[in-house]
């Protein structure tokens, strides 16, 4: 994997900064441009804020959750800047998958494509693998909780949690500080706290079906012929995500190694 410093890791030194609070939204939107498009974007009245006042919302709540404890995550300093840069990408393929059927907006399938446009701006970013993994996996099931007691949901509880493995913790506070982030007329006290007990739940679930192995990147890079830590943790996501459905860990490695990053 590449390992030598390039000038996409100044990028990203540079958005951990200005990811710290206060947050620098001007540097943020230098080095994310993709995001310049949720400027202005309505949301619908599950929302008050645009799509990009929206992002910017749930990174301020996520430090405000590692603060505060409500849903009572265990995170730890490396977990705290992760968890600020998925704050800035859940949602950045909103702005490309808005769409309103019968009166009613709609961000179809914002959460799988978002984990992919994710992956792609931290492999520019040059950031190293784990942090990928963390981004993505967190990107790609940050709605889950939401639904997890729902019976026709994908993802029930103990699935969710085999999806999430070690990210469990850092995808509770990231749902908790996205809902908290969206405070439209539509969204009741009642809402608020149904979704703070599914957080907590979650995590009683996933520390339960716990401990979870770090994954071997650079195993893996090996493995699969990979050349970048980023797409070393973008296949580590997508391989837990299989087999949290069923495969086994050669099955989802081959499949994933079948299919283009």
């Amino acid at each position: 994997m590449r390992s030598k410093k390039s000038p996409s890791t100044a990028s990203a030194a540079r958005l951990r900064e200005a990811l710290a609070p206060p947050l620098d939204v001007g540097v943020v939107l230098r080095e994310v441009p993709e995001l310049s498009l949720a400027r202005g974007q309505g949301q619908g009245p599950y929302h008050h804020l645009d799509t990009l006042e929206h992002i910017l919302e749930t990174v301020r709540g996520v430090d405000r959750e590692l603060e505060e404890g409500r849903v009572g995550a265990m995170i730890g300093e490396e977990g705290r800047d992760g968890l600020r840069l998925v704050g800035l990408l859940h949602d950045v393929a909103k702005p490309v998958t808005r769409g309103e059927l019968e009166g009613r907006t709609l961000f179809v399938a914002h959460d799988t494509l978002g984990a992919r446009l994710a992956y792609k701006i931290c492999r520019r970013l040059g950031v190293p693998a784990r942090l990928v993994d963390l981004v993505v996996t967190v990107t790609a099931l940050h709605l889950k909780i939401g639904f997890m007691a729902n019976p026709r949901s994908d993802y029930p509880a103990e699935r969710l949690a085999r999806a999430a493995g070690p990210f469990g913790e850092e995808l509770a506070v990231l749902s908790w500080a996205d809902r908290l982030a969206a405070r439209g007329p539509r969204l009741t006290d009642e809402h608020i706290e149904r979704h703070r007990d599914l957080c907590a739940q979650f995590l009683r679930i996933s520390r339960q079906a716990g401990p979870y192995p770090e994954p071997d990147y650079a195993g893996l890079a090996g493995r699969l012929g990979l050349e970048d830590e980023a797409d070393a943790g973008h296949a580590a996501s997508r391989i837990r995500f299989l087999v949290a459905r069923g495969l086994t860990g050669e099955e989802a490695a081959r499949r994933v190694a079948a299919l283009p990053l």
